[in-house]
């Protein structure tokens, strides 16, 4: 038997956890079913040995993408299933995903069907991943749906990636500025000021405060560290708390542009991933349950949480959205389109779209702020501990005349 570690909505639709124990994550997911249970995510309690090797080797968001998009295009050709595997298997360059996909083709041969055994590795096929496959298989349509799937991997990695690559000049351009600065307040202003030690020359004060800064900064700099490093390792314990989680998760949705990010970054994977799911067929309750798994603001989980209980209680999805002002405009009226025409799915997977655009958008706007922000910051800072510099040099001159 092996042990998990289960979060679930109990019959009052709150937010449970517990270690379980079953032969596999499907039994255990047939068995909190039958007793009332709603399954959000279930995790393999991993020995030492297996964590270990998942720390030396691990199948990546690519990996998965591969293995999403080749099962489909043989799957769609006609491939049975376990030839398919096999050359899924064959054709990859990575050892983890050979010997991965090779396990499933072996639980395939032994009567699984693809849902149990993908079941077996709850670290990299999500509940999300998981009961899509198993609609698919019910429906007849599993091709489709790992279609589905790989648009939905394939976006999610796409909006990630533009994140990343539009981040990388600002923090390059930071990270110059601060190594200048560094430069600049442990070398050369203290060489600056034991110049002037030896000419016996009073400093401007401006030169002198920036002196006593660099001659404090160069003796106590592990005072300075450790301070910061408490207070990292302060914060840090703190955000993973669920009180200092959720302020701090509030007071971002609060900040400008950036709160706005966040919120299309969040309901944008929503929208997505509730649409692709009730396109597969998936019923609306269990969408927004599964839909959940992909919110990482505990603000915007808690609304989440609401939603499924009126939801549940055969409330309309679009005014219990209208009633939470975090929910955004676009989203509600969609939502109420979608539950007009019965094209709900249609509406979400629309929404996505639109909020990926308006990531873009608004992502470009930020990084137009900080770039001239930090430039500007950075050339005060620098400008400075020069022009304080060029006064000193200029004092000296002067009283030599």
């Amino acid at each position: 038997m092996a042990r998990f570690s289960c979060e679930y909505l109990d019959q009052n639709g709150q937010r449970k956890n517990s270690i379980e124990e079953a032969k596999s994550a499907q039994e255990l997911i047939k068995d909190l079913t039958r007793r009332g249970l709603q399954p959000i995510k279930i995790k393999r309690v991993q020995t030492l040995e297996a964590i270990l090797f998942k720390k030396r080797i691990r199948f990546s968001h690519e990996d998965l993408i591969y293995f999403t998009k080749e099962l489909s295009d043989l799957l769609q050709a006609g491939v049975q299933m376990e030839r398919a595997l096999k050359i899924v298997a064959d054709a990859s360059d990575n050892e983890i995903v050979k010997k991965i996909v090779t396990s499933i083709r072996q639980a395939i041969q032994s009567g699984q069907n693809l849902s149990e055994a993908l079941s077996e590795y709850p670290e990299i096929f999500s509940p999300l991943y998981i009961n899509m496959v198993r609609v698919g298989e019910m429906g007849g349509v599993l091709p489709e749906v790992l279609k589905r799937l790989e648009e939905f991997l394939e976006r999610s990695r796409e909006i990630k990636k533009f994140i990343i690559s539009s981040s990388i000049y600002p923090s390059v351009l930071l990270l110059v500025g601060m190594f200048s600065v560094f430069i600049l307040v442990t070398y050369v202003v203290p060489k600056f000021g034991e110049i002037f030690e030896d000419l016996n020359q009073p400093m401007p004060l401006m030169t002198m405060m920036i002196v006593k800064f660099s001659t404090f900064l160069k003796n106590w700099w592990w005072i300075i560290a450790g301070i910061i490093f408490a207070i990292g390792v302060f914060l840090k314990w703190k955000l993973k708390t669920p009180e200092g989680r959720r302020i701090f998760d509030t007071y971002i949705l609060k900040a400008p542009i950036a709160g706005s990010i966040v919120q299309f970054v969040e309901f944008g994977r929503m929208a997505r991933t509730l649409g692709t799911l009730i396109e597969s067929g998936i019923p609306i309750l269990k969408g927004i349950s599964l839909s959940k798994e992909v919110i990482s603001n505990s603000r915007l989980k808690d609304s989440l949480d609401e939603l499924y209980k009126g939801v549940r209680q055969g409330k309309s999805m679009s005014l219990l959205m209208r009633r939470d002002p975090v929910f955004p405009s676009l989203l509600v009226h969609l939502v109420a389109v979608g539950e007009e025409t019965g094209d709900l799915g249609t509406m979400l997977l629309k929404v996505a779209d639109d909020f990926d655009e308006k990531i873009q958008s608004r992502t470009k706007m930020l990084l137009s702020l900080i770039e001239p922000v930090t430039i500007v910051v950075m050339g005060l800072i620098i400008g400075g501990i020069i022009l304080s510099m060029l006064m000193a040099i200029f004092g000296i001159n002067e009283v030599q005349f």
